[in-house]
């Protein structure tokens, strides 16, 4: 799973790895003027993020990481799959070498980026408070995870960057994911699956709050990818709980999947003030970007054969053409999830890239015609012609050409996992179609029968 941008817009995107023996061609020439200018602003990357600068982005705000540094970084593997050039894998990892000189130690030993919190996060008891952001950790690892898998695609690479990818690997497991669970960040919540809470230090409604789905892609995405390069049947597991949990809170409505952009999970969400409020509001996505996001998770899972199947694809895209979305390519009319509008509640284009194997409009609409021009006419701009053409240019020869048809591209992935038989167990024991009307929002706490518990505090 790679994350994009497109048209400025977060969206997640399933990505393919490619060979260095197998660089995408581009014969388009509009592609080619777009991936020229890509590759510039890609060669500045590793000076641009110098130790210093990583430094001054970790301490003004850690989260600014996540939407700021790590789609630069990640400019480098794309640059790489594109062309096949190693050179991009050393810009991965100059780059990423300046990174890891701005992580300091949390008062636990684990490593991270630690710095104030977003304001709109910030306790206002103590506003100054350096914090350790989970979705930041997390994206961090999905990229380190494309890095392993890209230097270790053939036996060159393999022997130039075998001590990089175990450093990489190591850091990854042993801090970026191993802390979350060790502080408690991850709930389980049985044959409901599982939670992720946000990390603490911030204001309490805000603080060990559950993600809301999009954040969890980016999880799910993670723990996926780690389980293919480590093997650890663990990360996988917390993969189809997390992604199980997303299924639980799915409606089912003329043949299409509706959702909320947050679902409470237990009694860390119930507002601290008041207890008979949730600390977050219950509604649908409000932005694409996110709607985009969440209902990735159901496709990356898809693509590695566990918890969603092909009548679960069939639905959301019945979601995304005809309610999210008219399904016109010169005239779009967007919609939230559920077919409603609102002027005030909502913003930017409701399509989810993960989907544009799956369906020929959906591809349309992000690679061609006007979305093409955008991107022709912006190649100029350090982050319309990076960060955002990186996303059009992964997704147009790197994602769509590996998942053609919608092939399920990690799918051998997900049948070593069921190999075993506690993982088959597992999976079975979690395994369910959405029926009926499906989920049904508790909008009070009181309406959360049984309520599972605060988990027990741990260090």
């Amino acid at each position: 799973m790679r994350g994009i941008l497109v048209s400025g817009l977060i969206v997640a995107l399933v990505g393919g790895v490619l060979s260095a023996a197998e660089p995408a061609m581009i014969a388009d020439p509009n592609d080619k003027v777009v991936e020229e200018k890509f590759l510039g602003h890609t060669a500045k990357v590793p000076t641009t993020y110098t130790a210093e600068r990583c430094r001054a982005v970790a301490a003004k705000c850690s989260e600014d990481y996540t939407w700021q540094v790590l789609p630069q970084l990640n400019m480098t593997l794309t640059a790489y799959e594109l062309t096949g050039d190693a050179k991009y894998l050393d810009m991965f990892v100059q780059t990423f070498d300046n990174m890891r000189a701005a992580m300091t130690k949390g008062h636990d030993g684990y490593l991270g980026w630690y710095g104030k919190a977003l304001s709109t996060f910030q306790d206002p008891k103590d506003p100054g408070k350096k914090v350790d952001v989970i979705i930041t950790s997390f994206r961090t690892v999905d990229t380190l995870v494309q890095f392993v898998e890209l230097a270790g695609a053939d036996a060159s690479s393999r022997r130039k960057y075998e001590s990089k990818r175990a450093e990489y690997l190591a850091l990854a497991e042993n801090h970026l994911v191993r802390k979350w669970i060790a502080r408690g960040n991850y709930v389980d919540l049985g044959k409901g699956g599982a939670i992720f809470r946000t990390h603490a230090g911030l204001k309490d409604v805000k603080g060990h709050l559950t993600q809301p789905h999009n954040k969890h892609a980016i999880i799910i995405r993670s723990l996926l990818g780690l389980y293919r390069v480590a093997g650890k049947n663990e990360y996988a597991r917390m993969a189809v709980k997390l992604g199980t949990r997303y299924k639980r809170c799915l409606t089912l409505k003329d043949g299409h999947y509706e959702w909320n952009y947050w679902d409470p999970a237990g009694a860390w969400d119930v507002n601290p003030g008041d207890a008979a409020k949730w600390k977050h509001w219950i509604g649908v996505e409000h932005k694409g970007g996110y709607y985009s996001a969440s209902l990735s998770q159901a496709v990356e899972l898809y693509h590695h054969g566990l918890v969603f199947d092909k009548a679960d694809i069939d639905r959301f895209l019945k979601t995304q053409v005809g309610v999210a979305w008219n399904g016109e390519l010169a005239n779009p009319k967007w919609a939230r999830c559920d077919g409603t509008t609102s002027a005030k509640y909502m913003q930017g284009s409701y399509i989810c890239a993960a989907l544009a194997p799956f369906h020929e409009k959906v591809y349309a609409f992000l690679y061609t015609g006007a979305r093409q021009d955008e991107r022709l006419t912006s190649a100029g701009h350090s982050w319309q012609g990076g960060p955002v053409a990186n996303g059009y240019l992964t997704g147009k020869y790197v994602y769509c050409p590996a998942a053609k048809t919608g092939r399920q591209i990690h799918l051998d992935a997900g049948r070593k996992f069921l190999g075993k038989s506690e993982n088959q167990t597992l999976a079975r024991s979690l395994a369910f179609e959405v029926t009926g009307s499906g989920y049904a929002p508790p909008q009070a706490p009181k309406a959360m029968q049984p309520m599972p518990p605060e988990p027990k505090a741990r260090g």
